[in-house]
């Protein structure tokens, strides 16, 4: 991958240039679902005003009238509510089925993109295989937390990878009869790939800034407390002033971590200076990438190339990073 698609500029150059001589397909084989979602949007807007319109001449009759007047326009206010909330309810669904029509639209886009075979799957397909992948991982350590999990790539190749987008929240209960609230705790992607070999041992690698964790709970604490992880050094300073590696095995981290894998995960950090996580357990690599740029059962409606390019840029971007890592590790056979 590192060969053919260096860095983000040639990505970005060779995604542009695909999509472009697939421009029209594209555009067709969304064309029906895009223009049923317009016309609902435009039903929807065109209802909410029409509600602010009766709500004056609603107040002027109650003032003025009685009887079977006031009655008619108090039903057909209440017959309108329920237009708008059936129209609104459209709307929505319509949105998250253009979102999964444009997924599935971009496979082959994405496909010749990567020259590498991938398949989409949305949401209710992947949930709780999702749920107990990031269980294993033992990435998230957290109580309370809820997962919202959307599109999922899986690529096929030298290593079987999945790449699904994800939103986690933390249920904080309420105090004094108040509401539950919910905490952000992680959006980004959850990428799991198969390793060469199966590691007897476990590392994990974490930044700097999330030493208390994704939902402010001391994550390393946990890990180191609750198994025989310990913090391990490495010989690459600038790599350990931002990042942190723990493993129940030092020698196996070490081997592991290469320093053009280490490269590699450092420049993902300086690209985003968030805070990410990452496993190795078994044969299996998790991450955590975060990236504000994912889309959760929503997409865009244009038919213009820059518009659609940016929406698959933002599933391009993840992806191509976190194929890098995976070619590292499996060089390290």
């Amino acid at each position: 991958m590192k060969e053919r698609i260096p860095d983000k500029e040639t990505l970005r150059k060779k995604l542009s240039s695909v999509l472009s001589s697939s421009l029209t397909d594209f555009i067709q084989s969304t064309s029906s679902r895009r223009a049923e979602l317009k016309g609902n949007r435009r039903y929807f807007i065109l209802s909410i005003f029409f509600i602010f319109a009766m709500v004056p001449g609603l107040y002027f009759t109650y003032l003025t009238t009685d009887g079977i007047y006031r009655d008619i326009l108090v039903g057909c206010t209440m017959l309108w509510a329920v237009v708008l909330a059936l129209s609104g309810r459209k709307w929505l669904t319509n949105t998250k089925l253009l979102a999964r029509e444009m997924n599935m639209a971009l496979v082959p886009i994405l496909t010749n993109t990567f020259d590498r075979m991938l398949m989409y799957t949305n949401n209710t397909g992947h949930s709780f295989i999702t749920q107990a992948l990031l269980a294993d991982s033992r990435l998230l350590t957290d109580s309370d937390l809820e997962y919202t999990s959307d599109d999922m790539y899986s690529l096929f190749g030298p290593a079987e990878t999945t790449i699904r987008e994800l939103v986690v929240h933390k249920k904080v209960a309420g105090e004094n009869r108040r509401p539950d609230t919910y905490t952000s705790v992680f959006k980004g992607v959850f990428v799991v790939a198969d390793m060469p070999k199966t590691l007897t041992e476990d590392v994990y690698i974490s930044t700097d800034g999330d030493r208390k964790g994704f939902a402010h709970r001391t994550f390393w604490s946990d890990l180191l407390e609750s198994s025989e992880a310990k913090e391990t050094v490495l010989e690459w300073n600038d790599f350990e002033d931002h990042l942190h590696v723990a493993a129940t095995d030092p020698l196996v981290a070490r081997e592991l971590l290469t320093p053009v894998l280490m490269e590699s995960i450092f420049d993902w950090w300086q690209e985003h200076t968030t805070n990410m996580r990452i496993s190795f357990r078994g044969n299996k690599m998790y991450l955590l990438l975060p990236d504000a740029s994912i889309h959760i059962e929503s997409s865009t409606t244009s038919t213009e190339q820059a518009a659609i390019e940016r929406y698959a840029w933002s599933i391009a971007q993840p992806i191509w990073r976190s194929l890098l890592l995976i070619d590292e590790v499996r060089k390290n056979k």
